[in-house]
């Protein structure tokens, strides 16, 4: 199970800062204003160290992610997992988006396109960025259920679908290649 920064810091740093504080206005021992100097002191070096790691899950991009920066071919992204599985997600899943906003995601095999789901997109500003919101026609594939989210590595897009039988499916951009 993943657990993300914030549910740590509301479940774990601000109660402890809670008690400590507290034992400090019973007891007025100094100690207990040393103790939460130094968690947050190793709160700050760890979100400074998060912040600027290039090997951070998220780095900070040049620029924010617009809709017309979603236009393109996707295709499963290999570099994440290695074996016959992502082998074969590469060979029978790849999408493309359009810049009249809209989504074409095809089941293949191989180079044969063997049945197309259509859709179109919108995006929501998050933050900076323009996240993808996916209106597929339906039926749907499993993969598409949920729109997909945004991933940073190296200042490379990726967009992670959430499928009930794959779990995370991670496309980025790109022409398919048969693989060698």
């Amino acid at each position: 199970m993943e657990i993300s920064a914030n549910w740590l810091f509301i479940l774990i740093i601000i109660p402890i800062s809670g008690i400590l504080v507290g034992a400090w206005d019973l007891t007025k021992k100094k100690i207990y204003i040393w103790l939460l100097g130094i968690l947050w002191f190793v709160v700050g070096i760890v979100y400074l160290y998060r912040r600027g790691s290039s090997s951070s899950e998220v780095p900070l991009m040049n620029m924010p992610i617009e809709k017309k920066d979603y236009y393109g071919s996707y295709v499963i992204a290999r570099e994440f997992f290695s074996g016959d599985q992502v082998d074969w997600q590469y060979d029978h899943f790849r999408f493309e988006i359009k810049d009249n906003d809209s989504i074409y995601f095809y089941l293949t095999n191989g180079a044969k396109i063997n049945k197309t789901f259509r859709g179109g997109i919108s995006t929501v500003t998050l933050d900076t960025n323009e996240n993808l919101v996916l209106h597929m026609d339906t039926p749907t594939h499993h993969i598409l259920k949920t729109n997909p989210r945004l991933y940073f590595k190296d200042n490379d897009l990726f967009l992670i679908f959430k499928s009930k039988k794959y779990h995370n499916v991670y496309f980025k951009k790109g022409e398919w290649r048969e693989i060698e």
